[in-house]
């Protein structure tokens, strides 16, 4: 597949990263600094405006199968993908933030030659307002459209999910599929021994979620959240909580922001101070808040505010990491999740690029989450999934005429069937060829 990529920062990045051992890509940048970033892929890399139509046919985009248009510009995004559209180009996809473009965080607008508008602040937002569900949970997503549910928790003293994995008493219907220990993630190998404080991430049959809510003994949710920041993404995050009736406070330095936000959120208390004062923080009884979302546009402020919000007592802390390669250090010392904006953005428009298929990152070490299909006349029909699967890889759950199935090494796969694997990025290439075989 011909694609072309529009934009050389951090979303882009992660999709040329993802997309070039398989597919033919181009990345367009009008500055020639940011196209060094990818020196030693296979790619093409140009320097120019990807919204002059002269420089788009010289590329020859009619002849491109795919244009992720991910600039820092919604118009040019929009331009852009107006202008393949119209030669020709079926499949096109455009980075766009003003909430006069969009309010949802994947919108299609096919009648202007848009496949699909990505947000990237409401896709941000999904995912951290899916923290909420329970305490122990970090992450909470739901795929194949509710069928089954990708769930990261932190796991505490007393849960029956510490020891050796292969003697856990996990729900039926539910897997795991990766374990964080110590800022190190693996693959749910059965000899893996999972301690205090290691994070598990488990796909799940949602009939089954209750089950796992009780056997880990939290059978409530989070109610009082504090939200450090008021930009977009603070200001979407607010609604989204009122929407599930937290008891909410947001924190934001900039008065003038206040009062623009206080006119949409009429049952979050507005407070006007800096995040990182921890007087202030003291004062409004931070450390009695089961989640802290510090979510700033500047990765240090984040940074001190989630310690500072940890030593006062908070149960949960969910931090924004503008910069992707922060979110190992966040993670390090002691903040429970950090979010990259960059990659859950790269993620949403690389699930919409593949089609069917999902992709989701599930760490900074580059172990994904994918979906795949067994065609018709796949050689993989009538075989075990696992003994084809390649080292680096497990078969996670599979999805039967719409119900989940955890595989194990008697499991045969049928026609139909769509199987979730995840993987280290080594071994991603050589997954994807044996499902398209």
């Amino acid at each position: 597949m011909r694609v072309l990529i529009t934009g050389a920062g951090e979303i882009g990045y992660r999709l040329a990263e993802a997309m070039v051992a398989e597919h033919d890509v181009t990345v367009i940048d009008r500055d020639i600094a940011a196209l060094s970033r990818f020196e030693g892929m296979d790619l093409m890399p140009r320097e120019g405006n990807a919204a002059n139509a002269r420089l788009l046919e010289e590329l020859d985009v009619r002849d491109m199968d795919l244009v992720l248009a991910v600039t820092g510009s919604d118009e040019i995004n929009i331009i852009t993908c107006i202008i393949a559209s119209r030669l020709g180009v079926k499949h096109t996809i455009a980075r766009v933030r003003n909430p006069d473009y969009i309010d949802q965080p994947v919108k299609p607008l096919r009648e202007l030659g848009i496949e699909y508008m990505v947000c990237p602040e409401l896709v941000m937002v999904e995912d951290l307002a899916s923290t909420i569900s329970f305490p122990a949970a970090l992450m909470n997503r739901r795929l194949a459209g509710g069928m089954l549910e990708l769930i990261e928790l932190k796991v505490s003293e007393g849960m029956p999910l510490v020891g050796q994995l292969r003697d856990l008493n996990i729900p039926r219907g539910s897997k795991i599929v990766a374990v964080k220990s110590n800022g190190r993630v693996r693959l749910g190998d059965p000899n893996i021994t999972v301690k205090p404080n290691d994070h598990v991430t488990m796909l799940i049959d949602p009939r089954s979620v209750a089950d796992l809510r009780r056997s880990i003994h939290e059978d409530a949710r989070d109610e009082k959240a504090v939200i450090v920041g008021g930009g977009l993404v603070g200001f979407y995050l607010a609604q989204r909580l009122e929407e599930m009736g937290i008891d909410l406070k947001l924190i934001e330095i900039d008065n003038q922001r206040c009062r623009e936000i206080s006119t949409y959120l009429s049952d979050t208390m507005i407070l006007n101070g800096d995040g990182t004062d921890i007087s202030l923080l003291t004062e409004e009884g931070v450390g009695d808040a089961d989640v802290v979302f510090a979510v700033t546009g500047i990765d240090e402020k984040n940074l001190l505010s989630s310690l500072l919000s940890r030593q006062l007592g908070a149960k949960k802390i969910i931090s924004r990491a503008n910069r992707s390669y922060y979110v190992k250090l966040f993670e390090r010392v002691g903040i429970d999740r950090a979010v990259s904006p960059g990659q859950v953005t790269a993620d949403a428009v690389l699930w919409l690029a593949m089609g069917s298929e999902e992709m989701v990152t599930l760490s900074d070490e580059g172990m994904i989450l994918m979906d795949f299909a067994v065609r018709a006349n796949s050689r993989l029909a009538g075989r075990h999934i696992m003994k084809e699967l390649p080292s680096g890889a497990i078969a996670g759950m599979i999805l039967r005429n719409g119900l989940p199935l955890v595989p194990d090494e008697h499991t045969i796969l049928e026609e139909g069937d769509r199987v979730f694997v995840v993987s280290y990025q080594s071994s991603v290439s050589r997954v994807k060829k044996i499902f398209s075989s």
